[in-house]
């Protein structure tokens, strides 16, 4: 019984990685872009989302970070990116039925800025599956099949390459965003009571 289903596996395995390498888009679009065509792929950018995708990377690269940007996207009431295609829907006549918040996460700002797909980079083969049933697995980079100048991007390159050298930066550094007052002492002097930097 399991020998067949093993074998529709490895056939449509087969069909993902041949689509792939021929840089055929597969799944849904990342936020920022909308699907034009859903039977030949085709995509377009979204310029209401794009726009959000710009003040993002904005604020993120004069010193923001990601909890401060999605609480100012949430105090906008800007919606997130499953509300817009919630909405999108809904708007075809068709019924969307995952849970949306309106809430912006850390996460969602996050992968944003990672995604090189707004500089118009179609990256795939970023996960494999070991088994049919079980968790995706990040692939190494040398392994991604990649096609640059791909599609019509939203961020500059420039401005990207910006945002990639501050992600480095602030991970390996105790970055902690702009000071409102610096002072060159700064986390050097502790309450001798409770220890806190002062």
């Amino acid at each position: 019984n399991e020998m067949p289903v093993t074998d529709t596996s490895k056939k449509v395995k087969s069909v993902i990685k041949r689509r792939q390498s021929e840089g055929k888009w597969i799944c849904s679009v990342p936020f920022g872009y909308v699907l034009t065509n859903s039977k030949s792929m085709n995509f377009d950018v979204d310029e209401s989302s794009a726009e959000i995708i710009r003040k993002i990377f904005d604020l993120y690269n004069d010193g923001w970070g990601y909890k401060k940007i999605a609480n100012y996207l949430t105090d906008l009431h800007i919606p997130t990116p499953r509300m817009c295609e919630k909405m999108r829907k809904e708007a075809n006549g068709e019924e969307y039925k995952v849970k949306v918040r309106p809430e912006w996460s850390i996460i969602t700002v996050s992968e944003i800025l990672c995604n090189d797909f707004y500089i118009g980079t179609l990256r795939q083969g970023k996960y494999r599956r070991k088994k049919i049933n079980g968790s995706n697995i990040k692939t190494d980079e040398n392994d991604h099949i990649v096609f640059e100048n791909n599609h019509k991007s939203i961020i500059d390159y420039k401005t990207f390459a910006l945002t990639q050298e501050q992600l480095k930066m602030r991970t390996t550094s105790n970055y902690r965003g702009i000071k409102k007052y610096d002072n060159v002492y700064s986390g050097f002097l502790f309450c001798g009571d409770c220890g806190s930097p002062m």
